[in-house]
């Protein structure tokens, strides 16, 4: 038993320092000083374990809009953040949907179709804009055609965010994200071995849907709470930590 609850730590370590790695790597332009970036994760992944439904990544954004004082980050920050890991739980979830249910669950096809819609639209826009922008100027001025132009540019301005958030990284996010989810299979079989409790490879699926669909499982609620716990503990030993050690700044 030792040896699960060793695993189960181990898992849980790799887990969040993968996640974190993504995150970092989505915000590494905006240079936020590493140990507020840890203090921002720790506080924001606490808030959005005890949220149900993921809508503690609304405080996220919140939090990253602070950090980096621009309010378009903190939004396509998360978005990206959460598009690259679905886009890794997707490569997971598909093989063991088909070879132990033999048929793709409904978590799966949902986040396929966004996973596919998404990339059509941010691949398809470049050129899109720039047939519309050409139209709209060509057009005789009017107040629709400038509405229609402004918020081109908006959009535009949104895509170009986008863009500066991936560039030369979207691959290390992507192995950041595949890797995070296996360390987290591996971790939830520990905790399935520790607290008795029943998990293997083709009960992943499931206890993805009762994340995103069902909200309902045993698994998934002792994972869960265990976590929160232990980033509550994190969160109030970072700032702790923040508040001992600029003491002792001030006093040198």
């Amino acid at each position: 038993m030792l040896g699960f609850e060793v695993l189960l730590i181990a898992g849980f370590i790799a887990v969040h320092l993968f996640k974190m790695a993504r995150l970092y790597l989505v915000l590494m332009e905006h240079r936020i000083p590493f140990g507020r970036f840890v203090l921002l994760y720790f506080r924001t992944t606490f808030v959005n374990l005890i949220v149900p439904f993921k809508l503690g990544e609304i405080y996220r954004v919140e939090e990253i809009a602070r950090e980096t004082r621009v309010w378009q980050v903190g939004l396509l920050s998360v978005l990206v953040d959460r598009y690259f890991d679905i886009a890794a739980l997707v490569v997971l979830l598909l093989p063991l949907d088909l070879f132990f249910g033999g048929r793709l669950s409904v978590i799966t096809i949902v986040f396929v179709v966004v996973i596919l819609a998404v990339a059509f639209v941010y691949m398809k826009f470049p050129p899109s804009y720039t047939y519309l922008n050409r139209y709209l100027i060509m057009r005789r001025a009017s107040s629709r055609s400038m509405a229609a132009l402004k918020g081109l540019d908006v959009t535009k301005n949104w895509y170009d965010f986008t863009k500066k958030l991936i560039t030369g990284r979207s691959a290390l996010i992507v192995a950041a994200s595949f890797l995070g989810w296996i360390c987290e299979i591996v971790t939830l079989w520990a905790v399935a071995a520790v607290t008795g409790l029943s998990f293997g490879l083709g009960d992943f699926p499931g206890y993805i849907e009762a994340i995103f669909v069902t909200g309902s499982s045993d698994l998934m609620r002792t994972y869960t709470n265990s976590t929160a716990f232990a980033f509550l503990v994190l969160t109030i030993v970072g700032y702790a930590c923040k508040l001992l050690f600029g003491r002792r700044k001030d006093r040198v």
